[in-house]
């Protein structure tokens, strides 16, 4: 009787505590929050260098050996993130967000676009599977993307307008 009343209780905490974790809408309005915050603020001084271009690179990340000045892959424990850069866009640029809204329009879940002291930037965020999600973050012709789970997506908007905001050609 007390095996029954305790994978009762199990069954019943598990079922509590995930009903506890932040919808997708509430991790992209304080993602996008966060994005909003540190786009208005000075970008983080670069602290990593990848043939022309320096940005800045939080603890934990590595670059990728196969990354060049276009294309640079980053490593996060088990995430993948890429930073796309496009050297002949200007920060007003709304290319990628263009580029977005011609081919995913009707698959976006949330996105919001931002624009200071002469930068448009935008995240956009889409499903990716079962409780993970495609998350791009864009300033200019500077775009980073990667795949999230749900509970990650207000953490990595924040960390990578932190990257794509430190970008310097």
């Amino acid at each position: 009787m007390q095996k029954k009343i305790a994978a009762l209780l199990f069954l019943f905490a598990a079922f509590v505590l995930s009903g506890c974790s932040a919808s997708i809408d509430e991790q992209a309005e304080n993602g996008f929050q966060d994005a909003k915050d540190k786009m208005e603020s000075a970008p983080k001084d670069p602290n990593e260098k990848v043939d022309d271009v320096s940005f800045y690179l939080p603890g934990g990340f590595l670059v990728q050996e196969e990354s060049d000045e276009t294309n640079i892959v980053l490593k996060q424990g088990q995430d993948s993130y890429v930073l796309f850069i496009n050297p002949n866009e200007a920060n007003d640029s709304h290319l990628f967000y263009d580029l977005l809204q011609a081919e995913k329009k009707e698959v976006i879940v949330a996105e919001e676009t931002f624009e200071s002291n002469g930068n448009f930037g935008f995240v956009a965020i889409l499903p990716s599977g079962e409780d993970q999600y495609e998350i791009m973050v864009s300033i200019g012709g500077v775009k980073m993307t990667t795949i999230s789970d749900k509970s990650d997506v207000q953490t990595s908007i924040g960390t990578m307008m932190e990257i794509v905001r430190s970008v310097e050609m």
